[in-house]
């Protein structure tokens, strides 16, 4: 034995080791256990932003502690998938078996699968880097992740963690430069970087080049931020708009018997005759509410999604009415119809979003582009995907639907296209209401415009291009109606002209990582305690 090593004193032997591995083991359990409970509050509904913080730090001391891999790794995919389907609570509310389907058996399951391949990148890759560079995988992977889920139509940025950052406006500007992508590194930034302080007892000698990159940069985007909102405040002249949203049981009676979803289709003229004066409702209730808007000095008006429900046929008189309340009011109106065309096919719906200037003439006329799947992609004829821009005396005005805001690129042609205010109609399903308002005020806060969001089943609001909320309604209150000045000259972003740059880096750096891991001569990696 060489002198000065005492075995008493370094490693335990016999019950003491066999007490320690034991108690080990059980700590590691209650760190995936943790983890789990705060998963359902990191996205969609009850979002607390502390817990999208605090559950990947969990997980990942689960999944660098826990021996098996295989094990480690089976377990956060129940744990993430489990935590998505508590998440979605709610998903079958809307008397829609095929949200139910798609949204709990099988969209919850691919984003668990999904949301573990940062844990194994960081499990499988970390032992054959050093520390400072570890640091890297998970956030790096973190991205990588995120960034595709926008690719894919039927996923989208839905259920991103990223939006449950939606109380802290400093940390946010900083999407007007990474976009969201930013701050979904720092969350995973964070987990990596305690866990490394965990990994040496909290003592942050061994590991200050890990720790002190990650507080600087945290302390310099927070600090940016800090300076963007009390340095940069729109200071633009200000135009009165408002959001006019319909009242529920119009709508109910709607599209209640005998309008049949699933077979209108194919319509006749007695069927189509029949269903009229229930779709008139809706169009005759939203103008009522539009004018007394407009009575009460708004300039812009925009109304909610699947609002004026109108027959093909009815859809010029329809339109020609608003026309003539914008003329008279000297006013601006974005207008959101349902048109039910006549098709061989399901594929019969047209969700429209319409622009009329002060004159009456039609300035744009914009279609869904992503409609929801499964149920409105069954019947909803998708648009070209191509934002329109009009010019206006309160600045270049630009319109999407809803889950459009999904699709950070989509959202970006409005920042490259330089609106200053956006139109957002929305109508939100159970259990969707809270994340969409926030996801609308981060594509805001991205591009540089301000939104007037009207919004059926959720809250309308009306923001300025750096998140500031200057009116707020919940769905059924107020009439219908809402009134907020907003500014109207919005900001160019970085972000507006590189797009998702820093995304790009990011997968190229976990590319490079996963090489490098297997290429180069294993570090000395210390123990993990």
């Amino acid at each position: 034995m060489k002198r000065g090593h005492d075995v008493s004193q370094s490693e335990p032997t016999g019950f003491s080791k066999s007490l320690r591995d034991v108690r080990a083991g059980r700590l590691t359990w209650l760190w995936l256990l943790v983890g789990f409970v705060l998963l359902p509050f990191t996205i969609v509904q009850t979002m607390i932003p502390l817990a999208a913080w605090l559950a990947p730090i969990f997980l990942l001391r689960f999944a660098r502690t826990a021996r098996r891999a295989s094990v480690a790794l089976t377990m956060i995919f129940l744990a993430e998938a489990i935590g998505n389907w508590i998440a979605l609570r709610g998903g079958g509310d809307v008397g829609n078996i095929y949200m139910a389907v798609f949204g709990l058996i099988l969209f919850s399951p691919f984003r668990g699968l999904v949301s573990t391949l940062p844990y194994a990148a960081d499990r499988l890759l970390g032992s054959r880097l050093d520390e400072k560079t570890r640091a890297l995988v998970f956030p790096l992977a973190y991205v990588t992740v995120d960034w595709l889920m926008t690719l894919l139509p039927v996923v989208n940025s839905t259920a991103s963690f990223v939006y449950s950052q939606y109380d802290s406006l400093a940390l946010m500007q900083i999407v007007s430069i990474t976009g969201m992508w930013g701050i979904t590194f720092l969350i995973g930034w964070g987990a990596s970087t305690v866990n490394a302080l965990w990994e040496r007892g909290f003592d942050c000698r061994p590991v200050r080049g890990v720790v002190i990159p990650f507080v600087a940069v945290l302390i310099a985007v927070v600090l940016f931020g800090s300076i963007r909102l009390n340095f940069a405040a729109p200071s633009s002249p200000t135009v009165m708009a408002a959001t006019v949203t319909i009242d529920h049981a119009v709508y109910q009676r709607a599209i209640s018997p005998p309008f049949n979803w699933a077979t209108f289709y194919r319509s006749t003229d007695d069927e189509r005759g029949a269903v009229r004066p229930q779709l008139k409702a809706t169009v005759d209730q939203m103008l009522e509410r539009s004018e007394s808007a407009l009575r009460a000095g708004a300039k812009i008006v925009g109304w909610q999604e699947a609002s004026a429900q109108v027959l093909e046929e009815d859809r010029q008189q329809t339109l020609d009415r608003a026309s003539d309340l914008a003329r008279r009011y000297d006013a601006y109106m974005q207008v959101e119809v349902s048109v039910f065309t006549r098709a061989s096919t399901h594929h019969y719906y047209r969700n429209q979003s319409i622009l009329i200037d002060n004159t009456g003439q039609i300035l744009a006329t914009y279609e869904k582009t992503y409609p929801v799947i499964p149920g409105e992609a069954y019947v909803s004829i998708p648009g070209p995907g191509k934002l329109p821009v009009a010019n206006t005396p309160y600045g270049r005005m630009g319109t999407a639907i809803c889950n459009d805001f999904h699709f950070p690129a989509l959202a970006r042609q409005a920042g490259r296209n330089d609106v200053d205010i956006m139109m957002a109609p929305y109508n939100d399903s159970i259990p969707f209401g809270q994340q969409d308002a926030v996801v609308a005020i981060f594509r805001a806060i991205e591009n540089g415009y301000s939104m007037v969001k009207a919004t059926g089943n959720g809250p309308s609001m009306i923001t300025d291009y750096q998140g500031r909320i200057l009116g707020r309604q919940n769905y059924g209150d107020g009439g219908g109606v809402m009134l907020a000045t907003v500014p109207t000259h919005g900001v160019v972003t970085i972000y507006s002209r590189i797009g998702d740059l820093f995304a790009y880096f990011c997968v190229a750096g976990s590319i490079f990582l996963a090489i490098w891991a297997f290429v180069r001569k294993h570090p000395e990696v210390a123990p993990i305690q």
